[in-house]
């Protein structure tokens, strides 16, 4: 099952690719209808690992990969709402995890485990503000420089919270690092997207988030089974 599944999911990653030399209105629409497909399998794929859905954290996580349909429907419908909508939802996954993290425990603690919020605060909050600051901050209206400020510290707090995660092994390196990448890979489409059109950051971004959701379904099924 789950390799009908990651076939299905990096077959429509790759087609992406062979809709680039079409005229910009087609590239956009198909481009967006099989980023659509995309995350209906993913959702349909974790629910068949773990229907049906018996846990609180098992609803929050199939949320976060429900919500990027709606970004995808955006660009089919409203196209010119999406700078803004797609900010809104990315932050609204972020969150999502943030629950996701607190519901399996995490908490960061900063007496007992002090030395540990030193190391990973340069990381996972000073990078992304640093990145905002110097990158997009200057190009922002002011509404979007508000949103995008408001979602760079929401990826500070949930990557932090990350690392306070109380599962050991494996399985809370793949969980908190990939909510990472996710993250850091919305910021470069930010870049992309406020700042300057690059083609590399129009593809890479995509797939390091794709990875990182297939790698998720695996980790959170895993996390599972080891409570059981």
């Amino acid at each position: 099952m789950n390799i009908r599944y990651l076939t299905a999911t990096f077959l429509l990653l790759i087609s992406e690719l062979f809709f680039n030399k079409l005229p910009a209105d087609e590239e956009v629409f198909w481009t967006a209808t099989l980023r659509l497909i995309a995350a209906i399998v993913l959702v349909a794929w974790y629910y068949n690992l773990r229907r049906p859905l018996p846990t609180t954290i098992d609803r929050q996580f199939i949320a976060t990969l429900i919500l990027p349909v709606f970004i995808s429907l955006c660009v089919i419908i409203y196209p010119d709402g999406l700078r803004i909508f797609n900010l809104v939802i990315h932050a609204g996954i972020l969150i999502l995890w943030t629950q996701i993290f607190k519901n399996m425990g995490a908490e960061i603690k900063t007496k007992d485990e002090s030395y540990k919020l030193l190391r990973v605060i340069p990381v996972y909050a000073l990078v992304p503000i640093l990145f905002y600051i110097i990158s997009l901050h200057p190009s922002l209206p002011f509404f979007e420089e508000i949103l995008l400020l408001i979602y760079t510290a929401i990826y500070a707090y949930t990557a932090t919270l990350a690392s306070f995660l109380p599962i050991g092994g494996t399985n809370k390196f793949w969980i908190s690092w990939c909510v990472v990448l996710m993250a850091f890979a919305n910021i470069l489409v930010f870049y992309n997207t406020y700042v300057e059109p690059l083609p590399w950051l129009s593809f890479i971004p995509r797939a390091i988030v794709m990875l990182s959701r297939c790698i998720l379904i695996f980790g959170m099924v895993e996390y599972f089974k080891t409570k059981e």
